[in-house]
């Protein structure tokens, strides 16, 4: 009879000690791993994307700094003799105070001084003024007009940055020497550039 009443005691107490297992759904486990490969698939995609986007820019940056440096006529100083002879006569512009595109930040204005260096042919005598000083003065309305309609068009965000700085000068150089005739302008200057 005592083994009988441990039988039971021991069927009470060896069940309590062992709790029924609960089992977690397949459906669940197949649903949290797509998850997890999904995040995984994304994170990866979006930095191969980044690191191609990062690539290409950089090859434009490197470019568009080959293409300035060549616009910029860069020197060798140990060619140099005659240091006077590394830059030409300058023309200055009246500043240029403008409106800017509204980007969201309210309204800006930029003012902005420029200076070009004039172009001075070979066969121009000493103590004479190169042609194209000459056209820039008699059109300068007109060099005014197209360098305003060039400010005009930007906003603060595309101005800003010193590579912003750069494209804009270049895209100055490159409009008023398509309307000049008698010379070109070598070089533009910025000597003030103050964004409010």
């Amino acid at each position: 009879m005592a083994e009988e009443a441990a039988k039971p005691d021991q069927a009470a107490g060896g069940g309590g000690d062992e709790a029924p297992k609960k089992k977690i759904p397949l459906w669940l486990i197949i649903l949290v791993a797509s998850q997890v490969v999904l995040i995984v698939v994304a994170v990866v995609v979006l930095k191969m994307l980044s690191s191609n986007h990062n690539k290409a820019e950089e090859e434009a940056a490197a470019e568009a700094a080959k293409e300035v440096e060549a616009a910029e006529g860069k020197v060798d100083a140990e060619k140099i003799k005659d240091p006077k002879a590394l830059g030409g006569p300058q023309y200055k512009l009246d500043p240029f105070v403008v409106n800017l595109i509204d980007d969201g930040r309210g309204p800006k204005f930029l003012k902005i001084e420029i200076y070009f260096e004039l172009e001075v042919p070979p066969n121009l005598k000493e103590g004479e003024e190169p042609p194209v000083k000459a056209e820039l003065d008699s059109r300068k309305n007109q060099v005014r007009d197209e360098l305003l309609m060039l400010l005009t068009a930007k906003r603060q965000t595309d101005i800003e940055t010193s590579d912003g700085k750069r494209i804009l000068r270049d895209e100055v150089f490159t409009r008023i020497n398509k309307i000049l005739a008698t010379g070109t302008v070598r070089r533009v200057f910025f000597t003030d550039f103050v964004i409010q």
